[in-house]
């Protein structure tokens, strides 16, 4: 039996070259198509939304935005921003 399904490892290899062929895509679309940062966010958002509904449905996207917007109150990006991080230091 031939089983496909993807590893944890084939997973992270995927993810990472996607996350090397967005960045790439990004600096094109701000150095080639001089797209500011703010319209570059407006249109990887406005296709991932988009997506999830012609596949998933609008409810669907909706509930996807809303926990990828909990997970970052929950300070998934709190090591990039700093915030969370404690103040001065402990005595």
């Amino acid at each position: 039996m031939n089983d496909n399904t993807p590893t944890a490892v084939d997973q992270a290899v995927a993810r990472d070259a996607c996350d090397k062929l967005l960045h790439l895509a990004a600096e094109t679309m701000i150095k080639q198509a001089g797209a500011s940062v703010e319209m570059v966010i407006d249109r990887l958002v406005t296709y991932s939304a988009a997506q999830i509904c012609s596949i998933e449905g609008s409810k669907r996207a909706a509930e996807v935005f809303r926990d990828v917007a909990d997970k970052i109150d929950a300070g998934l990006f709190n090591r990039i921003t700093g915030e969370g991080a404690p103040k001065g230091r402990a005595h």
